[in-house]
């Protein structure tokens, strides 16, 4: 009897639906949603498992969806990470999609979604020569690389400090990118950025961080209401998206009295599953009613 309940197992376990959870082989920090994320895809019937995108033993074929999730060092190989997207994206069904990943890979979307209306944060792209500040109204300048994640090579100025800002803006030419630089945002440390987590068509939760540079720990709160004002820009942000992504997050800030977008996360952002685990359910049914 105990040989044919495994056995029933193990024809179930085959039944189920594949999906792999995209990550990545040496993680730069621990995936703190990972394990609710796990369980609760078990206990919808589906059978998922942890599966790095840059270990070339994996058949991503034998997946019936990818939910891309903790992919964080595809900033050091981006060019290897976009093939990689294009690529499984063939195979089976990448989520988010490769049609909504690759536009968003570079941070120099912002000046696109600018054009369309979408009010940003200011943001320029800077080289050597620093012309770039003359169109930057701040004392303090943020600097990022146009492709990164998390806090990875970001860092502020005092803007007089013009060796740092050019030896900064040489790291990240290094790379392989450009650098983009912004005002450093003088409500952020009183108010905080508003991460608003939108999952498989509408926005779930919210949480406030602090700002957060290169080696810092990322500080957030526990999940609080949407204000209107937060909302209206946060929807009209994801109508520019061709594509309803399986999950987003929208990142603002508030500026002089209006919300201004400083990044829209599609590819691999921290959800803040923890926060608002109702969230990871949401997630979970948007997989199984893409299957």
């Amino acid at each position: 009897e105990k040989e044919l309940a495994a056995c029933s197992n193990a024809v179930a376990s085959e039944l189920m639906p594949h999906v792999g959870i995209a990550t990545c082989l040496n993680l730069p920090e621990p995936d703190v949603d990972q394990e609710l994320l796990l369980a609760r895809f078990a206990h919808a019937g589906l059978n998922a498992e942890m599966a790095a995108w840059d270990d070339e033993s994996v058949d991503w074929s034998g997946f019936d969806a990818v939910v891309i999730r903790s992919t964080w060092d595809y900033p050091v190989r981006p060019t290897a990470f976009r093939n990689w997207v294009e690529h499984t994206d063939k195979l089976t069904q990448l989520l988010n999609a490769a049609s909504i990943v690759v536009p968003n890979l570079d941070k120099r979307y912002l000046l696109k979604m600018h054009e369309e209306g979408i009010p940003i944060v200011p943001t320029e792209v800077i080289s050597l020569d620093l012309t770039a500040l003359n169109k930057i109204n701040s004392d303090r300048i943020v600097i990022k690389p146009a492709i990164g994640a998390g806090s990875y090579l970001t860092a502020f100025f005092d803007r007089q400090d013009e060796s740092a800002m050019k030896e900064h803006i040489s790291e990240i030419d290094r790379l392989g990118t450009v650098a983009l630089a912004q005002p450093f945002m003088e409500s952020v440390p009183h108010g905080g950025e508003r991460s608003l987590v939108w999952i498989d068509g509408e926005f779930t939760h919210k949480i406030v961080k602090q700002p957060r540079f290169t080696g810092q720990h990322e500080s957030v709160s526990q999940a609080v209401p949407i204000e209107s004002g937060e909302r209206e820009i946060a929807e009209q942000i994801m109508a520019t998206i061709p594509n309803s992504p399986l999950y987003a997050r929208v990142d603002l800030i508030e500026d002089k009295s209006q919300f201004v977008l400083n990044e829209l996360e599609l590819i691999e952002p921290s959800l803040f599953l923890l926060q608002y685990p109702e969230a990871a359910d949401r997630l979970v049914h948007g997989v199984q009613s893409r299957l």
